[in-house]
Formats: C-alpha cells, sequence, structure tokens
C-alpha cells in the first residue's frame, strides 16, 4: 500500500528498481515494478510530485554533495563571477542572486545556483582551484542521478502501459554536450534584515519545471511548496533519504496531459530564526536532448511534434536576467 506525507504527495518504496539491482536482473513483467508503476502513475497523473525512498544513491554522496556546493557558494562575489554563466554560451556556471526569475510576475529569485549541464565539456571551466575535487565530487552525483532518472523513466513508461524504454530514443545523448540532462545546486542565503526584500520577492517565484521529469534533493530547511489538486499551496517538506520526483512541461505534453506539471515555490521563511539559516536543493532536470522530437506518444497528436530544444528556448526565455 502506498504512504502519504503529511501534505497528501505519495510517499513510494523504489526498491524494485533501486540502482543497487542489476539493471539486466529487472523485468517490466514482475509484480513488484508493476506495482510500482502503478503506484507512480497515480501519483504522477494527480499532484504529479512523489517521494522516492530506497533509491539506492548512498547518503554518504549527497551529504558530500551539499559540502562542496556549500564550499563554492561561500566564496566571495568576485572569486564567482570568474564561473558565472555568460549569454548564448555554455549552460554550465553560476547564476547570481536575483538572476533568475522564476516567475517573471515577481522580482528576482532570492537564490544563487551552479548549473552543470555537461560533465564530460572539456572546455568548462570548473573551480577545482577554490573548491578542490569539486568536479569529481559533483561528476559523481550528477551520474547517479542520471541513472536514478532514466530508471524512473522506465517505470513510468510501464505505468503508461508501454515498453520501458519508450522514453530513451529522445535521452541518448545524455550528459554530452548536446545532451539536455542538467544538475542544478540551488542555494538560498540567509536574510539577515527581511526590510530590505523587495516588495512581493521570495526565495524562488512560482513555476512549473519546463522539461521532462525533476528530481530533488532537499536539506532540511524546508520552503518548497506544491500546488495540490484541490488549488492551495501544500508544504512539501523535506524527507532525510528521499528524492523527491515530479513532472515538467513536456513531459505532459508528450504524455498528452496524463501526467500532471505542478506549479511549486520557495517562500521566506516567517520566522526570523529560519530566515538566519541558508536553504540549499540539488535539482537534477531529466530533460530530453535538444534535438529530440517530441510528438504525443498516444499517437492521437493532440499537440504538434516540436524539438526539445526549441520547446526549452521558448521557455526559457523570459527566465533570466543577463
Amino acid at each position: 500500500m502506498m504512504a502519504v506525507n503529511i501534505s497528501g504527495i505519495p510517499v513510494v518504496d523504489f526498491s524494485a528498481m533501486t540502482l543497487k539491482k542489476n539493471k539486466d536482473s529487472l523485468s517490466e513483467n514482475d509484480e513488484a515494478i508493476k506495482d510500482l508503476a502503478n503506484q507512480m502513475h497515480q501519483a504522477f497523473s494527480t499532484i504529479g510530485f512523489v517521494y522516492l525512498k530506497n533509491h539506492g544513491i548512498p547518503q554518504e554522496v549527497i551529504d558530500s554533495g551539499f559540502e562542496i556546493y556549500d564550499t563554492f557558494f561561500n566564496l566571495s562575489p568576485e572569486i564567482k563571477q570568474n564561473y558565472s554563466k555568460k549569454e548564448g554560451s555554455s549552460p554550465n556556471g553560476w547564476d547570481e542572486l536575483e538572476r533568475e526569475s522564476t516567475n517573471p510576475e515577481r522580482p528576482g529569485d532570492l537564490k544563487e545556483s551552479f548549473d552543470v549541464g555537461a560533465v564530460d565539456d572539456e572546455n568548462f571551466n570548473w573551480p577545482n582551484a577554490e573548491v578542490p575535487n569539486f568536479q569529481s565530487n559533483v561528476t559523481s552525483i550528477y551520474k547517479y542521478l542520471a541513472d536514478l532518472g532514466l530508471k524512473v523513466l522506465s517505470v513510468m513508461a510501464i505505468g503508461l502501459q508501454l515498453e520501458p524504454d519508450s522514453f530513451a530514443y529522445a535521452y541518448e545523448k545524455r550528459g554530452t554536450l548536446l545532451g539536455g540532462t542538467q544538475l542544478r545546486s540551488n542555494y538560498y542565503p540567509m536574510i539577515a534584515d527581511i526590510s530590505k526584500v523587495k516588495p512581493g520577492q521570495i526565495r524562488c517565484g512560482e513555476h512549473t519545471d519546463y522539461g521532462g521529469i525533476a528530481l530533488l534533493i532537499q536539506d532540511d530547511a524546508g520552503g518548497l511548496e506544491v500546488s495540490h489538486i484541490n488549488g492551495h499551496f501544500v508544504p512539501a517538506r523535506p524527507m532525510k533519504g528521499t528524492v523527491l520526483v515530479n513532472i515538467g512541461d513536456l513531459m505532459q505534453r508528450w504524455t498528452s496531459d496524463k501526467l500532471k506539471s505542478t506549479v511549486h515555490r520557495v517562500l521566506i521563511p516567517e520566522d526570523e530564526i529560519k530566515r538566519r539559516a541558508p536553504r540549499r536543493s540539488l535539482a537534477f532536470f531529466v530533460d530530453p536532448d535538444v534535438s529530440a522530437l517530441i510528438t504525443c506518444m498516444d499517437g492521437l497528436n493532440k499537440y504538434p511534434p516540436i524539438t526539445s530544444g526549441d520547446w526549452m528556448q521558448y521557455r526559457l526565455k523570459d527566465t533570466y536576467k543577463f
């Protein structure tokens, strides 16, 4: 039986597809996998979010990932600027505070972020000089999340009564310069003086994710809220040892609206004590390769075909301020 957390977001045991199992030993005809697929399909077709426990990513890998990013974000702005993304350049690099406006009707988000869109980009300027082992540490967690993302896609396909590899064609170049997968570390700094926050400004504005699916690992600070099926926002509270997975807009389009992309946001804590602590999260966007042509999987052509790259450009154009 599927558990539900206090917010109404399902908690699913991913043991049947854990990364600790050999991929070759798995079968879509396995009753445990079919049950898992049905549970995840129920979650994704209603609230659009699900917690996965027993996913197989070692906790020490997650902890070291947060630590290595903390070291980077605690560098001076002058040093971090050397690793800043530039308009029209590589998807890798740092975004300063307020650069991104996930809800264009609000001021820029009160967060910094660091994106790694291709771990094999030989031209990427990794901050290894200031943060030793940054590249190797980030590459490790990137690969764990990429492998988990592909397993989630297989389970989703089974839940849609499709072949397990039905999504695979669109992800063949994942983790390359042409691939669509991206690891983002979000850092929401402490707010020492609430009076300096702009009217309407929050840590991350209301938005849906743009692409396929997203895998999120939160620290224990909290603040994430999800729009529930009843129209109200509910807290997606941190649950240590879980990965929170959600559907993006392109996946909703890809599945002819069978799976739901849900609005979410990160608020500023009401309690001053909580505002004086930073919040951190690791988000892995499992988006198709930019050249992949996305057509409705049921063959009914509810939406016209579009490449993943064209879709992402369309959605991103109003998000960033350079």
